[in-house]
């Protein structure tokens, strides 16, 4: 019942998921002091959603279902401490408006304005979460696999990229305080992974994890076996996954909202996962095992 309700796209399921994240919200609100910005929150959470489900549905990186937004709206539920207006999540939501612009460059529509726009958010991402360029990446891969390589699709990100950091420099220069201005390539590539075997991420991530594994088996074989693109698609998923938990193991926050970087790759790839199985009774079981753990795990940490 679940899987053929979620197993299509409609206004009101967007709805409905977003009460479901309004459950997890409440509980959220428990562990939390309470604060008066509830209203914000759930604002620019609304943001976030609507962004993030015009990026899946604009560019087919699912069948036309819900799957992916019911991940990742599960996903928050397993990591309540991403329900925060932060860094973090100004951040992710820069980093959003980036991936519109990656995965849309299967459209041969505008490719400069897109590849500039790209860069340009992903150069503010930076002035916010100084690893971020490790998306350039996932730019550049989405170049060579849709379009094609020239001094024109090579230059254009760098000097989106660039645009915001020499304004923020020029502040700093501006001001005699480049000291904060340096602070970013402030890097350090030896994380400290103790954080992430804390007990109350550890379930989830091992849970998360194995389906996120068997998704990724039973959906390679048949992505990749043909060359259309959903095949180029799912190479830029899978490489997105692998640079969001390399920025996710290097972030140093402590507050548990990084792992908000990987909730798009991670909730694509089990929605591409649950379609094998979407008219058998075992989805419905796999969706519910999901929501009960989720729902528990919101609630006791």
């Amino acid at each position: 019942m679940l899987a053929n309700f979620f197993g299509k796209s409609k206004p009101i399921n967007f709805v409905v998921l977003f009460v479901l994240f309004l459950g997890y919200f409440v509980l959220s609100i428990f562990s939390k002091e309470l604060s008066f910005n509830l209203v914000k929150e759930l604002g620019w959470f609304l943001v976030v959603f609507s962004v993030y489900n015009f990026i899946i549905a604009k560019n087919l990186l699912t069948y036309d279902n819900s799957f992916a937004f019911l991940f990742f709206v599960i996903l928050i539920g397993f990591f309540p401490d991403t329900i925060q207006i932060n860094k973090t999540f100004y951040a992710n939501l820069t980093i959003l408006l980036f991936l519109r612009k990656v995965y849309s460059l299967q459209s041969s529509k505008n490719i400069l304005h897109k590849l500039f726009d790209g860069g340009l958010w992903l150069g503010i991402s930076f002035l916010i979460e100084p690893y971020a360029p490790l998306l350039l990446i996932l730019l550049y891969l989405s170049i060579f696999l849709h379009q094609r390589f020239t001094y024109q699709t090579l230059l254009t990100p760098v000097i989106g990229f660039f645009a915001p950091i020499f304004l923020y420099f020029t502040y700093y220069f501006w001001y005699d305080n480049l000291e904060k201005f340096w602070l970013l390539f402030d890097w350090n590539f030896y994380p400290d992974l103790s954080f992430y075997s804390h007990e109350k991420y550890l379930f989830p991530i091992l849970f998360i994890g194995s389906f996120l594994i068997a998704s990724i088996m039973l959906k390679s074989p048949k992505a990749l076996a043909v060359k259309n693109k959903f095949r180029k698609n799912w190479i830029l998923i899978l490489t997105h996954l692998v640079i969001t938990t390399a920025i996710l193991l290097l972030v140093q926050d402590g507050s548990g909202s990084e792992f908000l970087y990987v909730f798009f790759p991670v909730s694509v790839i089990l929605a591409n996962g649950i379609e094998f199985f979407q008219k058998k009774w075992y989805a419905d079981a796999i969706i519910i095992l999901f929501l009960i753990a989720s729902f528990f795990v919101s609630a006791i940490v």
